[in-house]
């Protein structure tokens, strides 16, 4: 496990030996990170404002891109995806038939209008035979059989209308609440594929501190959405975090030199400069009740191979105080 920083005294006591009472310079305590680390948090999942970690790989250990390196208690996701994935098969077969039942009905209104059109030709021919070449009777026939042929048509082709857009509608419907029941069962979906972490880069994982406990996280606890778990840190881009009491935070500014020390390897030194001084101070409760800023310092230089990230550190002012 990678050491670090986690009694406010010890660190105090390891700065005094860094060389002249605590009080001729800042205390600076921190911690070597990665900027480019990968942060995991706990992901915002349907069903819970909170999840339990159920496994997580090794504090320390080595892992590669596409590793799984966090798996989360599912809860109910494996069975609200089953009920999704069972909701969205029904609406799709309930569409279907629905649908073909239109379709036929569509046919048999097309069939429908074909016959109607086809009398009503047979009525014209019928009915235009002149007045003085057949019986009276059966000229009046065949007007009344014509214009029962052309309004038989009209309302077949209203039907076949109707049909047509019924079907249309149908199919505007049906795709809607489809595409509603396939959205949901993804989303809930890739909620359960969130529930394994995988990283994102080649590096080392590092568990997080529980921000109401200021202990490290670990496989089992429960933490809600946002939380951060763990980082997935490299070499590659280091830098120092410090925490500085808010005594001392005026007497350092950007581009202070400070030398750094780890508190496991007490013969690795080497030289950064403070990138950043926060305006704005935090508390740490497992440290007491006052504020604390945040500073940063980029190393200048190579710093020791022995020197890896979630290490605590120890910093002294180059120069013994204020620039």
């Amino acid at each position: 496990m990678i050491p670090r920083f986690t009694d406010f005294a010890l660190a105090l006591g390891a700065l005094m030996l860094l060389g002249g009472p605590a009080t001729a310079r800042p205390l600076l305590t921190g911690v070597v990170e990665d900027s480019s680390a990968q942060t995991i948090e706990m992901p915002s999942l349907p069903g819970a404002w909170q999840r339990r970690i159920e496994w997580m790989a090794q504090e320390g250990a080595e892992v590669d891109a596409g590793d799984v390196v966090v798996r989360l208690d599912p809860g109910d996701l494996i069975a609200q995806e089953e009920q999704a994935r069972t909701d969205l098969e029904k609406k799709r077969l309930a569409a279907d038939r629905r649908i073909n039942e239109l379709k036929l009905q569509v046919m048999d209104s097309e069939q429908a209008v074909a016959e109607a059109r086809s009398r009503l030709k047979i009525a014209e021919l019928d009915a235009g035979i002149p007045a003085a070449q057949i019986p009276r009777l059966d000229y009046e026939r065949y007007q009344l059989e014509f214009q029962t042929a052309r309004e038989d048509l009209i309302r077949r082709e209203a039907e076949l209308l109707n049909r047509r857009e019924e079907l249309a509608d149908v199919g505007d419907e049906t795709a809607l609440e489809i595409q509603q029941a396939d959205s949901h069962w993804r989303r809930i979906q890739a909620a359960l594929d969130s529930t394994e972490i995988a990283a994102e880069k080649s590096g080392f994982i590092i568990y997080a501190e529980n921000p109401w406990t200021g202990q490290k996280v670990f496989p089992g606890e429960t933490l809600f959405s946002g939380f951060q778990i763990a980082s997935i840190a490299s070499r590659e881009d280091l830098q120092v975090r410090f925490w500085v009491h808010e005594a001392d935070i005026l007497k350092l500014q950007p581009d202070t030199p400070v030398e750094v020390r780890a508190d496991a390897l007490r013969e690795s030194m080497f030289p950064a400069r403070i990138t950043w001084v926060s305006n704005q101070a935090v508390e740490k409760q497992d440290w007491g009740s006052s504020g604390y800023f945040e500073v940063l310092a980029a190393p200048e230089g190579s710093i020791p191979t022995a020197v890896m990230p979630g290490m605590s550190v120890m910093g002294k002012v180059v120069g013994g105080g204020s620039p």
